[in-house]
């Protein structure tokens, strides 16, 4: 099908498209509001600042795809394959994209908020910049994922894997990631302060010049990490593990390191919970 015959089919009143084959097809700034194309073949197709509010996208091959700039509030996206995909700028808020493949996409400062993407991989995705406020990231595959200066304030992370993933410069602040594995993250400079991560492996994660200010670290696995110049003001870090962590010219005061372990702990320059600088 050509994009005149769909378009002229579409403002006709026709909106169910289900199953067609439009791969490579340019229909970018359509107006496809509600249009339904579940199970299409769209591999290869400009969307290029489309109107598809509401769409129903539900296992649509979307492969390649361009949709920077595309308007997709309350669409359904469910199971969609959207690998490669370009999506810079779109505006998915309170988008349906359970169990989405988005291996490798670009979603650079893209609106995501109250997104559910409980099951979706999104193992070498872009998300630089993104706004994933409350969203829905149960179940996640995020290894090797970009996250820097993102916002995922409030988002729900159960069962999340995270491994490699950089979150420089991030906004993780009143989330909650117990028992998360972001062993090896890159967290310089993000904020975390308030967040839970009782018992979340951090084994080597990067968390200079991060602030922890009040999070709750019990019983995380901090081997290794380095946590040089990080606010841990007030920070529960009860029976952490931070064995051979960096912690110099770190801010410690207040913090309730009870039975953490600090074997080899670097504390040089750092402010230990007192108050006083441990020289």
């Amino acid at each position: 099908m050509e994009a005149a015959e769909l378009l002229h089919r579409y403002a006709a009143g026709e909106r169910d498209f289900s199953g067609v084959d439009v791969r490579r097809i340019r229909l970018s700034r359509a107006d496809l509001y509600q249009i339904c194309l579940k199970d299409a073949l769209l591999s290869g197709a400009s969307l290029r600042d489309a109107d598809l509010r509401g769409a129903d996208l539900a296992r649509t091959d979307l492969v390649g795809a361009c949709l920077n700039g595309s308007s997709l509030v309350g669409a359904s996206l469910y199971a969609a394959d959207l690998t490669q995909v370009e999506m810079r700028y779109v505006d998915l808020y309170r988008a349906d994209l359970q169990e989405v493949s988005l291996k490798g996409a670009d979603l650079f400062e893209a609106d995501l908020r109250e997104t559910n993407l409980s099951g979706a991989n999104l193992c070498e995705v872009s998300l630089r910049g993104a706004n994933l406020r409350q969203a829905k990231l149960d179940g996640v595959k995020l290894h090797d994922a970009d996250l820097r200066e993102a916002d995922l304030r409030g988002a729900s992370w159960q069962g999340v894997e995270l491994v490699r993933a950089c979150f420089e410069g991030a906004n993780l602040s009143y989330t909650n990631l117990p028992h998360v594995m972001l062993n090896e993250a890159n967290l310089q400079k993000a904020s975390l302060n308030s967040s839970i991560l009782s018992q979340a492996n951090l084994n080597e994660a990067d968390l200079s010049g991060a602030s922890l200010k009040g999070t709750k670290l019990d019983g995380a696995n901090l081997f290794g990490a380095n946590l040089s110049g990080a606010d841990l003001t007030q920070a529960d870090l009860k029976m952490a593990d931070l064995t051979r962590a960096d912690l110099s010219f770190a801010n410690l005061t207040g913090a309730d390191l009870w039975g953490a372990h600090l074997t080899a702990a670097n504390l040089h320059g750092a402010i230990v919970p007192d108050g006083t600088r441990h020289n």
